[in-house]
């Protein structure tokens, strides 16, 4: 498996911090800028999917789940 490139998503987390920190009211990315940013989000979603199928796949419930319910005394 190849490695994530989440440059692009820490490019984006640090302008938004100094876009905050200075007021701004708006972000300005580049096409390459948001282009990059949706590629590397798209990766870093479907490789997350795809270890959560993983581990519930692992991690299965069995078929059958039963529940025996006592209503108790009063």
């Amino acid at each position: 498996m190849k490695q994530l490139n989440t440059l692009p998503i820490e490019d984006f987390i640090e302008k938004s911090r100094i876009a905050r920190k200075t007021g701004q009211k708006s972000l300005t990315m580049t096409q390459k800028e948001y282009s990059d940013l949706s590629d590397s989000l798209g990766m870093v979603m479907t490789r997350l999917t795809g270890k959560l199928d993983q581990t519930l796949s692992e991690n299965a419930l069995p078929e059958k789940i039963e529940i025996k319910v006592d209503g108790g005394r009063f």
